[in-house]
């Protein structure tokens, strides 16, 4: 073969990372300015406000993405105005109440902006990023998380002045870069992307609203509930006036991408993503819980808190590639998929919020937590044997290729090139010649079973043949040409 191309780092979606160190609906990020000026007086009732007004505006971007428009570039130029504009008030306002603190009618005013701001923001970079497998997404999103920490560690030890400087640098080029590259690229496909997507090229029907509706959440209820879960508590655990948590978190998460990384390089013909996901993930979950039930107490707040980090990082990374991965399938608009993620994410960080006014932390709410993480990892490491008993897929990676020579991801990138086979149908290529069932893709990639068969038979249009065994045998062709 002389077609080797291999998983490589598109530069400028490194830019994402400007986002997750700047977003002011983020509790990492407001905490970075946790030892500046007036802090831990206006945070409460603007961090509320901002997943308030972040939470009601997805919700109406949902509602507006379901109906068609005529005019999309007029909605998309009124969509980047308001983007630059909210982003601009939110980091201002942000700023200019940790230095002066201003009164509560401006503490939610500024809430306001900066929660429609973080929605936006959230949606240009998702629409930036649909049309990525789910391993290049999750491999940049890993590398924008590692460069995030590093950022974020840089704000909260430098000076109130600088640190605010560079801090509205950041959170513009955040804003700009997915409408600049959008101007760029002019419709064409992005860096990442190989087609524009577009909705409902799976062959599924023409379902209606609340169908779709209900088919997406079904489809995406591990990864939303996983970034509810994420949401929630950060936002209740994660007090401000307690910095260790936030510096466990920043080490958790460098930690975490810097496995996630290597991981996407080796040179498996098992999909990488699966070990990842259904494996390393729920293992690491369940080490945590048997840590925290057997070390003794006094250092097991320590290993708890930093070991929950870890998890917690690890996982969030992961849902959020899922969610990108489901944008891609052309199933549904991703719109309509953005705006269930960042709502759910608004939602579960208000309920955090307000528990952690109200309530407190304390040992109700974290054991409430723990038994919340505790179900849930369980659920992520058995689900599969389930799957199985109930005859929904093969086994947990599938049938291997035959011919264990063959490597899988130089053949199918050749393939792609020599016909003309979008992201998408690559990676669905890869899992069909190495033995996957179509209920296997599905669950992996978070769609339906349908979109995958639909895909199937694209691939079979663009490579002129109909059936599974000539795919193969096409691509025992190709490997050994």
């Amino acid at each position: 073969m002389e077609k080797t191309r291999k998983l490589a780092i598109e530069p400028i979606y490194l830019g994402f990372s400007a986002v997750i160190a700047t977003l002011l609906i983020y509790e990492q990020a407001l905490h970075s300015f946790v030892n500046f000026g007036y802090f831990e007086t206006f945070i409460v009732p603007f961090s509320l406000t901002a997943f308030a007004s972040c939470f009601i505006f997805a919700l109406i971007y949902i509602a507006i993405a379901r109906k068609p428009t005529r005019n999309d570039l007029q909605k998309q130029q009124v969509e980047n105005a308001l983007l630059i504009t909210c982003t601009v008030l939110g980091s201002v306002g942000f700023l200019f109440l940790i230095a002066f603190e201003g009164s509560l009618p401006l503490q939610i005013a500024v809430g306001i902006f900066a929660g429609i701001a973080a929605a936006l923001v959230l949606f240009a970079w998702g629409r930036a990023y649909a049309g990525c497998s789910m391993q290049k997404a999750l491999l940049h999103i890993a590398l924008s998380c590692v460069i995030a920490v590093l950022l974020m560690n840089t704000m909260g030890t430098l000076p109130f002045p600088i640190t605010a400087i560079l801090f509205l640098l950041l959170s513009t080029a955040g804003a700009f870069l997915p409408i600049f590259w959008a101007k760029s690229y002019s419709g064409a496909p992005m860096p990442c992307q190989e087609k524009a997507p577009g909705p409902n090229r799976g062959g599924a029907g023409a379902p209606t609203a609340r169908q779709s509706v209900r088919r997406m959440l079904g489809n995406l209820a591990e990864p939303l509930f996983g970034v509810f879960l994420f949401s929630l508590v950060f936002a209740t655990l994660g007090d401000h006036r307690v910095y260790l948590f936030y510096l466990s978190f920043l080490m958790g998460t460098l930690l975490s991408g810097l496995c996630i990384i290597p991981l996407l390089y080796i040179n498996s013909r098992r999909p990488i993503l699966s070990l990842i996901y259904q494996v390393i993930l729920p293992v690491l979950g369940l080490v945590l819980l048997v840590i925290a039930m057997i070390v003794p107490e006094g250092p097991q707040d320590i290993v708890a808190r930093n070991g929950s980090m870890l998890f917690y990082a690890f996982a969030s990374m992961l849902f959020i590639a899922s969610i990108v991965g489901f944008t891609t399938a052309e199933e549904f608009t991703p719109n309509l998929i953005l705006g269930s993620a960042v709502s759910t994410f608004a939602l579960g960080g208000f309920i955090g919020t307000a528990l952690a006014a109200t309530v407190g932390r304390n040992e109700y709410i974290t054991g409430m937590f723990l038994a919340l993480t505790c179900i849930y990892v369980i659920f992520l490491a058995i689900r599969p044997s389930i799957l199985s008993w109930l005859g929904r897929e093969a086994n947990l990676f599938g049938a291997p290729s035959n011919d264990d020579s063959i490597d899988t991801e130089t053949v199918c990138f050749s393939l792609a090139d020599d016909y003309d086979l979008t992201e998408r149908e690559k990676e669905i290529l890869g899992y069909v010649v190495t033995g996957h069932t179509s209920s296997y893709i599905a669950r992996t990639l978070f769609i339906s079973e349908s979109t995958v068969r639909g895909h199937i038979h694209h691939i079979y249009q663009k490579l002129g043949i109909s059936s599974r065994e000539e795919m193969t045998e096409l691509f025992k062709r190709n490997a050994h040409a």
